[in-house]
């Protein structure tokens, strides 16, 4: 054992090299399908029935609960407060 002897790195190997792709590895994009018949429509309809009002339109839930009714159509005559 040296006591004042440093040993020296060794050089390490490279990586590999990289082989390239064969022709044959490479598969060609597939065709396209046609999943749906461009000559169909979908059957949508809009408004075909009127909108139920009931208690469940009336009662309020969540945050429009909170909500203060301004502008209800009452005068100032009646309202109280300092300038009356």
């Amino acid at each position: 054992m040296c006591l004042f002897r440093i040993p020296q790195p060794k050089a390490q190997s490279g990586p590999p090299a990289t082989t390239p792709r064969a022709a044959a590895d490479v598969k060609a994009l597939p065709t396209k399908q046609d999943v749906v018949d461009p000559d169909t429509r979908a059957g949508v309809e809009y408004g075909t029935t009127a909108k139920q009002s009931g208690e469940a339109a009336a009662k309020k839930t969540g945050t429009a609960a909170l909500k203060i009714p301004l502008n209800t159509g009452s005068s100032g005559a009646g309202q109280g407060g300092m300038n009356v």
